[in-house]
């Protein structure tokens, strides 16, 4: 009964404190199937027996009673024959007598016979129950133990997952994070420089163009005053 309790407490356990426990909850859920299938294989032969001592006293019961049917018609035999004149009347109720006697023994050991067979037949009723009764338990455990090697393998699972992620160091991967993000704005503030400033060069382009057309203009312009000044226009 203690190895029973302590299995349904083991089997109704979270996941994550079985893990923790110091007993391991397979090896005692297993250990508790076997000791119910070593019951459940002696109470069947238990049932065995009393269900083999209840044929036994039923044949022996029906045995008795033939017997005594078989005396009784003796006796009556004997009446007959002593009716016919085949044997003188007081001999033949002395034998008679004697018959009954013997019948009456009979009757009461297929009596008796019968009422061990009732007692037999009482307590194979419930050696029948316990074994019905035992191979729901085996049948529900058996199902439990599945469940609880799931449950098992995923608490360890976790477990390990976690003892894994408690063995990294947040800060380093942080500043892992950061350098990048600073190399990342780095790249963006240099091409936006180069970007700024070819757009500084196409605007000095611009305007040097611009003042070197200036400069044609003003030639053109000096050299027409200075035709007109010589007369050649």
């Amino acid at each position: 009964m203690g190895l029973l309790k302590r299995l349904l407490r083991v089997v109704k356990a979270e996941a994550h404190s079985v893990v923790e426990k110091l007993e391991d909850p397979i090896k005692i859920t297993e250990e508790g199937i076997r000791e119910l299938k070593k019951q459940l294989k002696e109470t069947m032969e238990s049932l065995a027996e009393v269900k083999a001592s209840q044929i036994r006293f039923e044949r022996e019961a029906r045995n008795e009673k033939e017997r005594a049917k078989a005396l009784v018609k003796k006796a009556e035999l004997l009446l007959k024959e002593a009716q016919e004149g085949k044997i003188s009347p007081e001999e033949a109720e002395k034998l008679a007598a004697e018959l009954l006697q013997k019948a009456e023994l009979h009757e009461q050991n297929a009596k008796r016979l019968e009422e061990e067979a009732k007692r037999q037949r009482e307590m194979a009723t419930k050696l029948q129950a316990k074994v019905d009764e035992i191979k729901v338990l085996i049948a529900k455990y058996e199902a439990e133990l599945k469940t609880l090697k799931a449950r098992m393998a995923t608490a360890r699972a976790v477990k390990k997952v976690n003892k894994q992620i408690a063995k990294v160091d947040p800060s380093d991967t942080i500043a892992m994070l950061e350098r990048m993000k600073e190399k990342v704005e780095e790249e963006e503030a240099l091409a936006t420089a180069y970007e700024e400033m070819a757009k500084q060069e196409t605007i000095l382009d611009t305007e040097t163009q611009a003042e070197q057309k200036l400069k044609e203009i003003e030639s053109r312009q000096k050299l027409e005053e200075l035709k007109k000044r010589l007369g050649l226009t």
